[in-house]
């Protein structure tokens, strides 16, 4: 009996543990391939300039693929331009395997190498 309810402790800790978070985070390099302007997303709301990027480097092994990305210009050095090459800080969190959304991805900051 002792050992049944070992086994069924251990089958629940495991299908607990399915459902769990995950997370990943690196050191990026990318190279800056446009910068959105300023942008009014709303009546009276406006979203502040964007960095897009693209991969650098090989591929990490993130949570997800990191082909490209972008961030608020707020998280680059002053005078950042298109052409440039930027080391980021890229955090993903993936709060629950199971609610089959992607993991949360965050850019930044970043600076020149």
């Amino acid at each position: 009996m002792k050992a049944l309810k070992a086994c069924v402790a251990v089958l629940a800790a495991g299908a607990l543990l399915v459902g769990c978070s995950n997370s990943w985070e690196e050191e990026v390099r990318f190279k800056v391939t446009s910068i959105t302007p300023e942008r009014q997303v709303t009546p009276g709301h406006t979203s502040p300039p964007r960095v897009v990027m693209a991969l650098d480097q090989d591929d990490p092994d993130a949570l997800v693929p990191l082909n490209k990305a972008s961030a608020e210009i707020d998280q680059f050095p002053a005078g950042i331009k298109v052409g440039d090459v930027v080391i980021c800080e890229v955090r993903q969190d993936e709060k629950n395997n199971l609610d089959g959304l992607e993991p949360e991805s965050e850019v930044g900051p970043c600076r020149k190498p």
